[in-house]
């Protein structure tokens, strides 16, 4: 039964996403249930802005849309 829900958390959980939209690459952040969004003119800054909060939320992949 722990594995479900430790399944179910890896679902719901925090996440980081990198994607371009709009002339812009943009890295959404998902944390505790919260989405922020950040611009990048370049995917070089966005990636390392993606980088950065994978490893603060303690996450091992950034997920590309």
């Amino acid at each position: 039964m722990a594995d479900l829900y430790e399944r179910i958390e890896n679902v719901l959980g925090n996440s980081v996403e990198l994607f371009f939209i709009n002339e812009h690459w943009t890295v959404r952040v998902i944390e505790d249930g919260v989405a922020t969004a950040t611009n990048f003119p370049d995917e070089t800054s966005a990636t390392e802005f993606a980088k950065s909060e994978m490893k603060r939320l303690g996450l091992t992949t950034i997920i590309r849309l």
